[in-house]
C-alpha cells in the first residue's frame, strides 16, 4: 500500500456575530420593561448619553458607527438601517410604509447587564441565568442555555417541544436535548420539565425518594386525581396504608417551582404592543409609556472635542460615542422590528380582533417571517417575551401561533387555540346530569367541522385542566347533594 500526502484547499462560510451584533439580536428579546431597565443601566455607565428632554435635542445619528445593514433575513443579523425620522405607529392598512416623526429612543447593553439590572427582587429567569454561566462554557451550550430559558414558563415548566426549539433556533436535537438534561438539575427543583410528571419525578429523584411504585403513581395521576385508589392500590402492588403514605409524599412536591419568582408577573400589566380599532382598520403601536427614550448629547461631544487629551482619554471617548450612537440605532431597529411583526400578526389574525378567541387561524413563525422577509428566529425572538393589548385584553404575542387542526370536509382549517375555546364552550354548555364523554366531544366536533381523534380530545381537555366526564358526574352530584 502506497502512502502518500495530497494538499487540499476547501472553502467554507461561517457567519461570526461581532459583540454588537450579539448585544443587537439580544435587544429583539427583551420587553419595554427589561429595556427601561438597562437603559437606566446604560446611562450611568455612559457619560455621552442622557434623557431627552425635548424635540429641539435630537441628534442624528452618524454614519461612521457600526453598520447594522446586516439582513436580518440571514437569521441573526439587523435589517435595514432605519431612517432617521419614524413613528412608533403602524396602520395595517399600510403595512409596508412607515413615517418617522420622533427618532430619538432609548439604548442598552442587554449581554450581561441584563442579570445586574432587571430588579433588585431575584427573578426566576436571573435565578436560572446565574446557574448557566457557572454550568455552560461552550459558546454553543450557553446559546442553547439561553434559549431555552428565554422559553421557560413562570410555572417554571418548558412547554415548547425539543422538535420546535430545533427548527427554528438551528441547533440540533441531541444539542438541545443534553443541555436541557442539564438544566434539569438546576434550583429550583422542578424546572425545565415538559410536563407535570416529568416536574415530580425530578423533585423526587432530587429527594431520594423515587421508587418504582412511586413512578407508577406518577405516571397515573389521573387515578389519582378521580380518587380511584383501588385500581392505583392493585396497579402499584400496594398495601392501602402504603399507598396513602407515598401519596402523602407526592402531596408535598410543587407542580410549580417557578412561581416562588413572582416578580415576572408584574410584567402583564405593561404591555409592549397596543392594538386599537382606527375606524375600518386596525392600529399598532408600541407602548411608549413604557418605551424610554434617550440621546446623544452632542453640545457636551462637542465640549469634549474641543479639549487636549491623551490617547488613551481620546480612545475612551471616542468609543463611548460609538457606542451610543449605535445602541440608538439598534434600539431603533429593535423598535421597528417589533412593529413590523405585530403588525403583520394583527393582519394575518383580523378575524380574531373583530370575532374573538374562536376565529383564531393556524398560523406558524414562518408565516409572519416570510411575508415581512424576515427569518423565523427574528420572529420567535421578539414574540416570546412580549404582551400585546387588544380591545379583547392583554395577550402573549406567542399565542398567536399554533399548529393547524383538519376540517372535516376540504374548506378551511382550525388553529389549536379556536379547536381548545371549541372545546371549552361545548362542555361548559353540557347538561348537568349528563356530561359530555371524550367520543361525544369527538362527535360534536365534527358537526362544527374539527376532526380530532379522541385522545387528542383528552390531551386538549387536560390542558384546559378538564377533568374526565366521569369525574365530573360525581362532583355534579356531589353538588347537588350539597345543595
Amino acid at each position: 500500500m502506497q502512502i502518500s500526502q495530497n494538499l487540499k484547499l476547501k472553502q467554507s462560510q461561517s457567519l461570526v456575530m461581532t459583540p454588537q451584533l450579539q448585544q443587537a439580536i439580544k435587544l429583539l428579546q427583551l420587553n419595554n420593561l427589561e429595556l427601561s431597565n438597562l437603559i437606566n443601566k446604560e446611562l450611568e455607565e455612559n457619560p455621552f448619553l442622557e434623557n431627552e428632554s425635548s424635540e429641539e435635542n435630537k441628534e442624528a445619528l452618524d454614519d461612521n458607527t457600526e453598520d447594522l445593514n446586516e439582513s436580518f433575513s440571514s437569521g441573526e443579523s439587523i435589517a435595514d438601517e432605519p431612517k432617521s425620522d419614524y413613528e412608533n405607529r403602524w396602520d395595517t392598512d399600510s403595512f409596508h410604509t412607515y413615517e418617522n416623526k420622533k427618532s430619538n429612543y432609548d439604548s442598552v447593553d442587554p449581554g450581561s447587564v441584563l442579570e445586574q439590572t432587571l430588579s433588585e427582587k431575584v427573578s426566576l429567569k436571573s435565578i436560572l441565568k446565574s446557574q448557566a454561566q457557572l454550568e455552560f462554557s461552550d459558546d454553543i451550550e450557553k446559546k442553547i442555555s439561553e434559549l431555552l430559558i428565554d422559553y421557560i414558563e413562570p410555572s417554571g415548566l418548558l412547554l415548547q417541544s425539543i422538535e420546535e426549539l430545533e427548527s427554528f433556533s438551528g441547533y440540533k436535537k441531541d444539542q438541545i436535548t443534553d443541555v436541557l438534561l442539564r438544566m434539569q438539575k438546576f434550583e429550583p427543583c422542578g424546572v425545565f420539565a415538559r410536563n407535570l410528571k416529568e416536574c415530580l419525578i425530578l423533585q423526587m429523584e432530587n429527594q431520594e425518594i423515587l421508587t418504582e411504585k412511586n413512578k407508577i403513581i406518577i405516571e397515573n395521576l389521573e387515578m389519582l386525581g378521580e380518587g380511584n385508589l383501588k385500581e392505583l392500590q392493585k396497579l402499584c402492588s400496594m398495601k392501602e396504608e402504603e399507598l396513602r403514605e407515598n401519596i402523602q409524599k407526592i402531596r408535598l412536591l410543587n407542580p410549580k417551582p417557578g412561581l416562588k419568582y413572582s416578580d415576572e408577573s408584574l410584567d402583564l400589566l405593561s404591555p409592549d404592543v397596543i392594538v386599537t380599532k382606527s375606524k375600518n382598520d386596525w392600529s399598532v403601536e408600541l407602548n411608549n409609556s413604557t418605551l424610554p427614550k434617550i440621546i446623544v448629547n452632542q453640545e457636551y461631544i462637542d465640549e469634549i472635542e474641543s479639549l487636549k487629551c491623551s490617547d488613551n482619554d481620546k480612545k475612551f471617548i471616542s468609543e463611548n460615542i460609538n457606542s451610543a450612537k449605535w445602541l440608538l440605532k439598534a434600539i431603533e431597529q429593535r423598535n421597528i422590528t417589533t412593529l413590523k411583526i405585530s403588525s403583520e400578526i394583527v393582519n394575518q389574525q383580523r378575524e380574531f380582533f373583530e370575532k374573538g378567541k374562536k376565529f383564531l387561524k393556524p398560523m406558524i413563525l414562518k408565516d409572519v417571517a416570510k411575508k415581512i422577509d424576515m427569518h423565523e428566529s427574528t420572529v420567535s425572538r421578539v414574540t416570546s417575551n412580549k404582551l400585546i393589548l387588544t380591545p379583547r385584553g392583554i395577550f402573549e404575542m406567542k399565542i398567536f401561533f399554533s399548529a393547524s387542526i383538519n376540517s372535516v370536509t376540504e374548506g378551511e382549517s382550525h388553529s389549536a387555540a379556536s379547536v381548545r375555546e371549541s372545546l371549552k364552550k361545548l362542555i361548559s354548555s353540557e347538561p348537568i346530569n349528563n356530561p359530555l364523554s371524550d367520543e361525544a366531544l369527538v362527535s360534536k366536533l365534527q358537526h362544527e367541522g374539527i376532526n380530532l381523534a379522541r385522545r387528542t380530545v383528552a390531551k386538549y381537555r387536560e390542558l384546559l385542566n378538564i377533568p374526565s366526564s366521569s369525574t365530573r358526574r360525581r362532583m355534579m352530584k356531589i353538588q347537588s347533594l350539597n345543595i
